[in-house]
């Protein structure tokens, strides 16, 4: 991929639709992180720990459809090593993006198709991915979105706002889950109004009604994503992250709190009352995760892991889901999940590094939808 050519890149402009996470799917794409990646630079662990986390949830993936895997250049011959008998898994070499990160939720277009157009072109909405408010510099004058748009020949959707996948939760008949701290806020959106923000969600994912949880800025490094909080199950029905005491109060408490009530007090775009199931999440100190990093947790050095459930991703006939090492929470969230979703193949996979980095399987997947 070269860096001039965003310049012969398509910029559609009309109105969109994203579909939900449940409909048919061509493929999804994922990313093994950079070691010039700033967040590895100096954990050369993590970066080996979290590639193994990568690797399994791709080779999962690419049990029920195909998986593009993004690699540096760098990196390619060890992952052509690592995959070189694994089926339905492509690696695809990108040398403009040298601190390729592995959250490609966030980082990788979000794709929509034209409402105005029965052809079933498919589009990919760029939303001028900045490091989640510049916390992490991404190294590249151009979008990863854009980069990808490109090279893929699907056209491109500028976006007026700053925002990650994993902020937008869409049910497929008009209703978008999102929270306001990952939205409206300063790094990413300084001045913009929630009005504002709505229209632009009603142009580029064909929605008809924002439900807006508050979140908590800085609460992790997303600002709060909703994919970590609450997904559709189900047009009308929402799981809900539970932590896993109530006791004590702090930011995940009260955002829980929070966004049980709002749920549970409104409508989705067809006026129906939200079903919402909840989720405990794992235990911080029941994981098996090392002592020291734990205490690092624990006194304020680290942020506190994304140990939900609710980060999984739905592919074709299956999902992907995540266990911690909390053998009860484990064993409880597989039996909910698989209750809920009984026609469909839980695959699961141990994601603590993911979750000691700040997201989970969903953050490190973007699907590519099939029109219908």
């Amino acid at each position: 991929m070269k860096p001039n050519f965003v310049f012969l890149c398509g910029v559609a402009t009309a109105a969109y639709f994203r579909p939900a996470e449940w409909g048919a799917q061509s493929s999804v794409i994922m990313a093994w992180p950079s070691a010039d990646n700033p967040a590895y630079k100096n954990a050369q662990d993590d970066l080996q720990d979290a590639t193994t986390d990568i690797t399994s949830i791709a080779q999962a993936v690419a049990k029920f459809e195909p998986v593009t895997l993004l690699v540096v250049q760098s990196r390619l011959d060890e992952a052509k090593s690592q995959f070189a008998d694994s089926k339905n898994i492509t690696l695809k070499s990108i040398d403009a993006y040298p601190k390729l990160d592995l959250w490609m939720r966030d980082m990788a277009p979000t794709f929509a198709f034209d409402k105005t157009n029965t052809s079933g072109q498919l589009f990919g909405v760029d939303y001028n991915f900045n490091g989640w408010g510049n916390k992490f510099p991404t190294g590249s004058c151009l979008s990863l979105a854009s980069m990808l748009c490109y090279d893929t020949k699907v056209p491109r959707v500028e976006s007026s706002l700053i925002s990650e996948g994993g902020s937008l939760e869409v049910d497929g008949e008009g209703t978008l889950l999102v929270t306001e701290s990952s939205v409206l806020i300063d790094n990413r959106n300084p001045g913009k109004t929630k009005a504002q923000a709505e229209e632009e969600f009603q142009r580029t994912l064909g929605v008809t009604k924002t439900i807006w949880i508050p979140g908590r800025k800085g609460s992790d490094i997303t600002d709060g994503h909703i994919d970590g909080l609450a997904r559709f199950i189900a047009p009308g029905k929402v799981l809900l992250s539970r932590p896993n005491t109530l006791e004590g109060g702090g930011p995940f408490v009260d955002t829980y709190r929070e966004a049980q009530a709002i749920l549970s007090n409104t409508t989705d775009a067809k006026g129906r009352t939200l079903e919402i199931t909840e989720i405990v999440e794992a235990d911080l100190e029941k994981i098996g995760a090392d002592k020291d990093l734990v205490e690092q947790v624990q006194n304020g050095e680290k942020d506190y892991p994304s140990l939900t459930y609710v980060n999984y991703v739905m592919v074709n006939g299956g999902i992907v889901f995540a266990a911690f090492g909390d053998k009860d929470a484990d064993a409880e969230a597989l039996k909910v999940i698989k209750d809920l979703y009984p026609e469909r193949t839980v695959e699961v996979v141990n994601t603590q590094t993911l979750a000691f980095l700040g997201g989970g399987i969903h953050c490190s997947t973007q699907e590519v939808p099939v029109a219908e």
